[in-house]
């Protein structure tokens, strides 16, 4: 029988408290005693008072657990056809148990990535894993890593099996095997080489287009329906043309009485010119209403720049480490906040204008050709000039606007290095050098600004010198054949009016050509970090391999009951370039175990401590575990996403399925066992816990005084506090400490790793943290009911110190830095089970 001690009768300066070593009273109950950090009961007059516990005995037989076998799974299209998910069944598999399963939609969608599947999975007795499939669709188009869900529902009978309501969904990443923007690039996107695609540019262009196009939801009926739409305009342009060459040959020819029979209403002028004048304004209500359709209902920039932004991120955070150092965060803040809008815009919506254009241009083209055909010849003019300039300074053209990027870039990245180190700047009175530094930085910038303005200045100047030269001919040329009756005075002075349109259809048309060839520079860099790699492969390797792993731990144990519970944490072959002790280290961690690994400064603990974090198959050792383990690593240094406020950074590990009801009392505990009771962390946790929907998306800041903060003034002359901070600014660093402690406790990994934890607190709130550690381990997660700790998984714990007095709570010591190898041992806690009749199982 297990006795489990209710966590609630203890009273502590730190809360409800629950240290981990129990005596036996001579009245037969049990009593937990507090631990010093060298695992030696507390015996001051400060030790905690307790009172008689109560005994929470779970008489009932534990329900089997149902789960996936991982939370996560990795495919890849095009090699892997399905998705194969295993399902798991833990405990005494007796009986015949059944779960339900279904898929739902995350990023990828059914039908266009994989085919929906439902259905219900049936354990027999004995049996421990069930596996069903997910077919992957196949398709060309690039896309960036997607996911869906899979969830476990409705498990019969009842009374025998159990679904976690953290364990009852996971993931399935589909990784794609396109390249951006086109497969048939693929060749000059592999070479990693922007100029390579700079030579390619116009082909990378149009693939772009056909990309957003095909891919990009709704754009595709919205770009047909726009270019329609387009013409209309185009098709009241020219009959504007022929209106005004009538009301002038004709309607006002006064001079010519045969012109009253070709009015539109006979025998009058004026009535004719009043038909011609609502004619001219009855079409634009028309077109008022086309254009209003078009920005209401046909806009597409934000679709188009919401699909490449959500891209990018995601695959910035799937990047390999040499990926992710090939694109500094002002470069990728850039090509998110800059240059995605300038391609959308200046890369696909320009191509409407353009087509306007040209059907203006077309349809002026063929009322010239009506009306003299000679005076078309300036039209080939344009074009022709248009082309050939714009070919011969093109490279040039994304020479310029390269550097001119990696000025910006450079300028950028000042800054963000100026702001991550300003205390090192304030510290070392360097503030005059870095803005020195600094000037120089923009003088060079200036440089490459005036090189580009001169070259934009001679571009800006070829259609207007065309329009002019065209006008002055057509002037000579027209006039004569007017004067000699070949021409009508309306068709020349409309010629004259159509050349100067013309002038400015060009112009506007030159003006978006170059758009499109100045969109080319950053849309070769986002091609570039599109088509980066990512670990995901290496992440699916190493996934496929713990699967094997349990698998094959379970079969060497046949049908033993909680086997999954049972199977090691192992590392194999595990080299640290830096230590000279820690080569070839292979040893195995029993589950529910509390690990402390011992050494010296520059020893390699916190190398080995992310060894057990690693999500790739390392070439210097091997992490071997259940894939069923979630495991997480809390850092020496806190961590917040300041966006997220107070509430938000508090239960940021639970997934979206969790966050409507993250168990408040329970969180609420946990903030006072850790000492983060303070009255202004407990309101705003509760106000931004009404308000769940803010608390994901706002800053919080507080502008109130906390009556409880040390340094306050009390006689009024202190700082004042009107200003406003960052919720986490207002803690000590102690204080940030256990938040970021009590985050990983709210989140209940099975496996908890901390890089020390203990090593900057005093010696009391050390001694709090080690006993919440053993009791996290001993009670399966802090602040769940004692009655269920038989339905739960087990939950281990690794930890790194600097000095022995830090392993009182471990079960396992590993000692770095006395020998040629890593010195495995067994802990305090260990050696007082194994003495203790009372601690046996």
């Amino acid at each position: 029988k297990i006795a489990i001690i209710s966590m609630h009768s203890m009273v502590s300066p730190f809360g409800s408290y629950s240290p981990p070593m129990p005596t036996r009273q001579t009245n037969g109950s049990i009593q937990y005693m507090p631990l010093k950090l060298d695992g030696s009961p507390v015996t001051s007059q400060r030790s905690l008072a307790l009172q008689p516990p109560k005994i929470a005995t779970n008489r009932s037989r534990p329900k089997d657990a149902i789960q996936f076998m991982s939370q996560l799974f990795i495919v890849e299209e095009g090699d892997d056809r399905e998705a194969e998910i295993s399902v798991i069944r833990i405990g005494r598999l007796e009986g015949t148990v059944s779960v339900a399963y279904r898929t739902q939609d995350g990023s990828a969608a059914a039908g266009h990535k994989y085919d929906h599947q439902e259905g219900r999975l049936i354990f027999g007795p004995g049996e421990h894993e069930k596996t069903f499939t997910v077919p992957i669709l196949d398709d060309d188009a690039f896309d960036t890593t997607v996911d869906f869900e899979v969830f476990l529902e409705n498990p019969q009978p009842h009374d025998a099996c159990v679904l976690d309501r953290a364990k009852n969904y996971c993931r399935v990443l589909v990784v794609d095997n396109d390249y951006f923007p086109s497969n048939a690039l693929a060749a000059e996107v592999k070479k990693k080489d922007e100029l390579a695609l700079h030579d390619i540019g116009f082909s990378l262009l149009f693939a772009f287009m056909r990309f957003v196009f095909d891919n990009v939801p709704s754009i595709r009926w919205k770009t047909i329906v726009m270019i329609i739409a387009a013409q209309l305009g185009n098709a009241y342009y020219l009959g504007m043309i022929y209106l005004k060459v009538y009301l002038v040959d004709v309607c006002l020819n006064v001079a010519h009485p045969e012109t009253m029979d070709r009015l539109l209403i006979r025998g009058s002028r004026v009535h004719t010119a009043a038909l011609l004048g609502f004619i001219w304004i009855a079409p634009n209500v028309i077109l008022l209403a086309v254009d209003y359709f078009n920005m209401h209902v046909l806009e597409m920039g934000y679709n188009i720049r919401l699909h490449l932004r959500i891209h990018l991120f995601r695959k910035y955070l799937d990047y390999t480490e040499e990926s992710r150092a090939e694109v500094p965060i002002q470069d990728l803040k850039t090509s998110i906040m800059q240059d995605i809008p300038d391609i959308v815009q200046d890369g696909y919506i320009v191509i409407f204008d353009v087509f306007e254009l040209i059907g203006k241009v077309s349809m002026t083209t063929a009322f010239m050709l009506s009306e003299n055909p000679k005076s078309a010849l300036p039209i080939m003019c344009y074009a022709i000039l248009m082309t050939l300039y714009l070919c011969c300074r093109y490279k040039k053209r994304l020479h310029l606007l390269q550097r001119n990027g990696d000025g910006e870039s450079d300028t950028q990245g000042w800054l963000i290095h100026a702001d991550n180190a300003y205390q090192l700047i304030a510290d070392y009175s360097r503030k005059g050098f870095c803005v020195r530094k600094f000037e120089e930085v923009l003088s060079n910038q200036r440089k490459i600004v005036m090189e580009w303005k001169h070259f934009a200045f001679w571009n800006d100047q070829l259609i207007p010198w065309v329009t002019i030269l065209a006008i002055g001919f057509y002037m000579g040329i027209g006039g004569k054949l007017v004067c000699d009756g070949l021409l009508s005075l309306g068709s020349f002075l409309a010629v004259i009016n159509v050349y100067k349109d013309l002038g400015d259809r060009f112009s506007k048309i030159y003006c978006n050509i170059e758009k499109l060839i100045e969109v080319i520079e950053p849309l070769a860099g986002l091609t570039t970090m599109l088509n980066l790699e990512t670990d995901l492969q290496d992440r699916k390797a190493a996934l496929n391999s713990r699967e094997a792993y349990a698998r094959e731990w379970v079969r060497s144990q046949g049908n033993k009951e909680m086997v999954y519970d049972l199977i090691p944490i192992a590392l194999k072959g595990l080299d640290i370039p830096h230590s000279p002790t820690v080569r070839g280290f292979s040893v195995k961690a029993p589950q529910g175990t509390v690990i402390n690994i011992v050494g010296p400064h520059e020893s390699g603990k916190a190398s080995l401590l992310m060894s057990l974090m690693s999500n790739t198959l390392a070439s210097e050792g091997q992490l071997q575990c259940s894939p069923h383990l979630k495991v997480l690593h809390v850092s020496k240094n806190p961590q917040f996403v300041s966006e997220f406020g107070l509430h938000g950074n508090l239960v940021f590990g639970l997934s979206e399925h969790s966050l409507h009801d993250p168990n408040e009392p329970r969180v609420r505990a946990i903030l006072r066992r850790l000492r983060l009771n303070r009255s202004w962390i407990m309101d705003e946790f509760s106000k931004e816990r009404m308000s769940p929907k803010d608390d994901m998306r706002r800053k919080s800041s507080y502008d109130d005084a906390d009556e409880e903060t040390p340094d306050s003034d009390e006689d009024g002359n202190g700082e004042d506090e009107s200003n406003s901070f960052k919720w986490y600014e207002r803690m000590s660093h102690s204080e940030q400490k256990r938040f970021h402690l009590a985050r990983a406790f709210i989140f209940n990994p099975e496996v908890l790793v901390l890089h020390r934890p203990v090593d900057e607190v005093d010696r009391t709130m050390g001694q709090q943290l080690l006993s919440l550690l053993r009791e996290f381990v001993d009670n399966r997660g802090l602040e769940f009911d004692p009655a269920l700790v038989n339905e739960r998984r087990p939950r281990t714990v690794f930890y790194t110190s600097n000095v022995d007095a830090h392993y009182g709570a471990a079960d396992f010591v590993w000692r770095i830095g006395e020998s040629r190898n890593v010195i495995v041992e067994k802990g305090p806690h260990i050696q007082r089970q194994s003495s203790d009749p009372m601690q046996q199982p």
